[in-house]
């Protein structure tokens, strides 16, 4: 009788025992409970997709131009609209060195169609001083004053050589002009030279676009003596860098990475593949919409990365997306070198068991073969028996969320890491919790968005190779943005206290990524 009830206390006990165990663990194993998993339908947005691939209502006219300053003569090709609005936005196109200004018709006749007028500008692509800003301002004064129907509404466009030129310039061009530069694209752009000085376009411009090719034969992304690249991920991480005080100026940035596509697919030139640069000129064409024209409907083409309907079905056509907002609250973007403290000064945490790795520095340290010019924190995961593997991001008093819209979010994976699986996409779960101690639903990153593998370079180049072709692979981070609504409407927006990026995904209970920019969009 005696042993039996020795026996019973001490099962009790155990059970006890166990029960404390995971009482004070509760926070590691809250991704535990049953739920119903939200999926990406009916949460995307259902408006009608305007047409930026097929032509546009309108003819148009073009016509070769030269005239005479200084004694010295300037060229290029204008194309304006017919049949359409009295007056247009303009957009100014810097061509490539060692290409020239007629091999950028077919996107002027793009853009023309659409109601948007353009020039390709002969410029001297070989020089790399102010003197690009007085050939750039002498073309837009001249053409302003030839064609009144031109608004105060200015797009710059440049190819590799201009594509560089157009970001150094935009500051200086706003001032010798006058004119209102909203719109900057940059494709496949080369950074040397002094195009190396600080991009400010905090000021001058609203919105960026960078295009760029994980194939790119000439602008390949040779790195510098400190490990960095060279390429066109140095632009957008560096044009209004994360490191500056937030002060709701910046630009609203985007970058689209094709996994493949040579140089000179941005342009006339007869080059493979010919079915990109119409997504190329397509979506150049929504972003001038978007920002010459004041038309928010473009956006979806952007900020919620939805893909025409009528998109080339190719291979050569995949592109991966990066996306921020110019107006956002940052919860963590690792610009202060810290593992421990998020940049609203709150705790990040990981579990106790679960994540190997929790590391935070620049991104092409931690992993050589990241392009991007930002820090980022570095974070490996294996399966767990009990619980999850989860880090999460505290503010340091509950935060007021409701008056926003989306959760954003880049992500890469560790090239050749032993915890990714080859050619398959990543995946982990974010979750919400209020200050009341709610959870949310766990959301997905593959239902909004992809944590693309790594894309190799095929080591093909015009010139020699400084980098070992090894090096080219580009573990490039994609934005993904959640809805808040995806996270359900029992958790208390206005009261956020914890931000958890859980790793237990089915299929995916081991990785290694590379996140930066945690953000809540309007």
């Amino acid at each position: 009788m005696k042993y039996n009830i020795k026996l019973n206390l001490a099962g009790i006990l155990i059970v006890l025992t166990i029960f404390f165990f995971y009482s004070c663990n509760y926070e590691e194993g809250m991704v535990l409970e049953n739920e119903t998993l939200v999926e990406n339908k009916g949460l995307v947005i259902d408006a009608p997709l305007p047409p930026i691939i097929s032509d546009g209502p309108y003819n148009y006219k073009a016509k070769e131009y030269s005239f005479i300053q200084n004694n010295e003569e300037y060229k290029g090709k204008y194309y304006m609209p017919a049949g359409g609005p009295s007056n247009y936005p303009f957009a100014l196109i810097m061509h490539g060195h060692g290409f020239n200004h007629n091999q950028y018709n077919v996107l002027q006749r793009h853009l023309a169609k659409h109601g948007i007028a353009s020039a390709s500008i002969n410029w001297s692509s070989g020089k790399h001083d102010l003197s690009v800003n007085t050939e750039m301002t002498k073309h837009i004064n001249w053409l302003f004053n030839q064609y009144p129907q031109l608004i105060n509404s200015i797009a710059l466009i440049g190819h590799s050589m201009g594509g560089g030129a157009v970001v150094r310039f935009a500051d200086d061009l706003e001032t010798t002009t006058g004119k209102n530069i909203k719109s900057v694209i940059s494709l496949a752009p080369a950074v040397q030279h002094d195009m190396n000085v600080k991009h400010n376009l905090i000021n001058t411009i609203k919105g960026l676009l960078v295009i760029y090719s994980g194939d790119d034969e000439d602008r390949y992304g040779r790195k510098i003596p400190d490990g960095r690249e060279e390429s066109g991920f140095k632009f957008y991480d560096e044009c209004s860098t994360e490191a500056q005080t937030f002060s709701n100026a910046f630009p609203t940035k985007d970058m689209i990475f094709f996994k493949v596509g040579y140089h000179c697919t941005y342009s006339d030139m007869v080059c493979y593949p010919k079915e990109q640069n119409k997504v190329i000129n397509a979506y150049i064409l929504a972003h001038l919409k978007l920002y010459l024209e004041n038309r928010p409907q473009y956006d979806q083409f952007f900020k919620y990365q939805r893909k025409p309907s009528n998109m080339p079905q190719d291979d050569y056509i995949e592109f991966y997306q990066q996306h921020t907002d110019a107006k956002k609250s940052v919860l963590a973007n690792f610009e202060n070198n810290s593992a421990t403290i998020n940049y609203k000064g709150g705790a990040i945490v990981k579990s106790s068991s679960g994540i190997i790795t929790m590391k935070v520095g620049n991104s092409w340290e931690i992993h050589p073969n990241s392009p991007h010019h930002t820090k980022a924190m570095r974070i490996t995961w294996t399966k767990k028996n009990v619980g999850s593997s989860f880090v999460k991001f505290k503010y340091p008093s509950p935060y007021n969320l409701s008056s926003y819209s989306f959760l954003s979010i880049r992500a890469s994976q560790i090239y050749k890491n032993i915890y990714n699986t080859t050619d398959k996409e990543q995946d982990f779960y974010i979750r919400l919790k209020d200050k009341q101690g709610i959870y949310s639903k766990k959301v997905k990153i593959s239902d909004f968005g992809v944590i693309p593998y790594p894309i190799k370079h095929s080591g093909y180049t015009k010139s020699s190779l400084e980098t070992p072709i090894s090096s080219l692979t580009k573990s490039a981070m994609a934005s993904t943005l959640i809805p808040l609504k995806a996270f359900g409407n029992h958790i208390n927006l206005s009261n956020i206290k914890e931000v958890f990026l859980v790793f237990n995904v089915p299929g995916h209970e081991k990785g290694a990524i590379m996140i930066d920019n945690i953000e809540f969009y309007k």
